[in-house]
């Protein structure tokens, strides 16, 4: 009733009787499998256990329990457990789960190739996730997850035989000479006439071939295009109401000075300010000024707006060892300096520090970033 498939094997034209010996199901999926279907058990297990059960589901055709066991799989989806159902998705053709994986990929790179479990990836859901554009601060990344990978594979043959494939998608040329040496040449992957010919590549010395593995772009892969910009909203957690009347009363001026916006702001995991959206930066005459700074008070980047959203010219990198503070310049509607705490997260990426108040209610500020960690 469950499975067409066993309905085949114990009563088609194939059935050998009413005994079915099962010898390449893992026991501890296949004893799920038949808890959900005699008693409609639906708690799913551990990452590892539910990919189990998602093959044997298919495999029998309960497509009930595939829906299931992808929608699972998608909410429990992390950069660290992707390498676990990369091979599923890829291999099940689950479009759905295929594009979360994809999702977490661009948004999160360098985790989803420094998992411990990258190096249980098959060969072709290696092939087929590393036809993502991987923004990656550096190759380095890149190389160490195609070590470790080959590593993992326990093979008798070397390793360069083993990653010989993917090597001609690593952009040695977009090292840095400290890079290369560092890190490629330990590998012991390349020849030491590969290896020369790399790094006076590197270094630009003109009229030196390139091995035929060695990929010759030459710029960085990241890409900070709008379509991978990720966002947070902050609100204050003021701890005593007021009254509408007060906060009428005490929260709004016209200045033309500049105003803190954001202070002692840290972030855990380093960001890339794209842009911003504050309702409260509302210039009645002219334009806004808004300032990005360090915990000195150094001025990292200016940007300047006619309304409530502040496009930054060029990425404003925002590292969790340091504190920053945003500030505003106007002459318009602009809180009066309350400040309250705020705490927010989206994903592996958490902000906290002290806003402005906005409107006389909790304030709210939207930060739009990259984030590649």
């Amino acid at each position: 009733m469950s499975s067409p498939v066993f309905e085949a094997m114990l009563y088609g034209p194939l059935a050998e009787g009413l005994d079915l010996n099962i010898h390449d199901d893992p026991p501890e999926a296949f004893e799920w499998l038949l808890e959900y279907m005699y008693k409609g058990q639906t708690h799913l297990p551990t990452v590892p256990l539910t990919v189990q059960i998602y093959q044997l589901a298919s495999k029998y055709q309960i497509e009930a329990l595939m829906t299931l066991c992808s929608e699972h799989l998608q909410a429990t989806l992390t950069a660290s457990n992707l390498p676990e159902m990369y091979d599923t998705a890829v291999l099940l053709e689950d479009s759905k789960l295929l594009r979360h994986c994809s999702q977490v990929v661009n948004h999160s790179p360098t985790a989803v190739l420094s998992s411990p479990e990258f190096g249980h990836l098959s060969r072709s859901a290696l092939k087929h996730l590393l036809q993502h554009p991987l923004h990656i601060t550096t190759e380095v990344v890149l190389l160490r997850a195609l070590l470790n990978w080959g590593r993992c594979q326990k093979s008798t043959t070397s390793l360069r035989k083993v990653i010989m494939d993917f090597l001609p998608m690593v952009r040695f040329l977009a090292m840095t000479t400290d890079e290369f040496v560092e890190n490629v040449m330990p590998a012991g992957v390349l020849t030491l006439e590969e290896t020369s010919a790399i790094l006076m590549n590197i270094k630009e010395v003109r009229d030196v071939p390139l091995p035929t593995l060695c990929c010759q772009i030459r710029e960085k892969r990241l890409c900070y295009d709008d379509s991978l910009l990720r966002s947070v909203t902050l609100h204050t957690l003021h701890r005593f109401p007021r009254s509408k009347k007060s906060a009428r009363g005490s929260i709004f001026v016209h200045s033309s000075q500049e105003q803190i916006l954001i202070m002692n702001m840290r972030v855990v995991g380093t960001i890339q300010l794209g842009k911003l959206e504050c309702k409260a930066i509302n210039p009645t005459s002219g334009i806004a000024t808004v300032n990005v700074k360090d915990g000195s008070g150094n001025v990292l980047h200016t940007a300047t707006t006619e309304g409530s959203v502040v496009d930054f010219e060029e990425p404003v990198t925002l590292n969790p060892d340091a504190s920053h503070s945003v500030t505003v310049c106007l002459e318009g509607h602009w809180p009066r300096g309350e400040m309250g705490d705020f705490m927010a997260a989206e994903e592996e990426v958490r902000v906290e520090g002290k806003m402005a108040y906005t409107e006389g209610r909790l304030g709210s500020v939207t930060l739009f970033f990259w984030s590649f960690n």
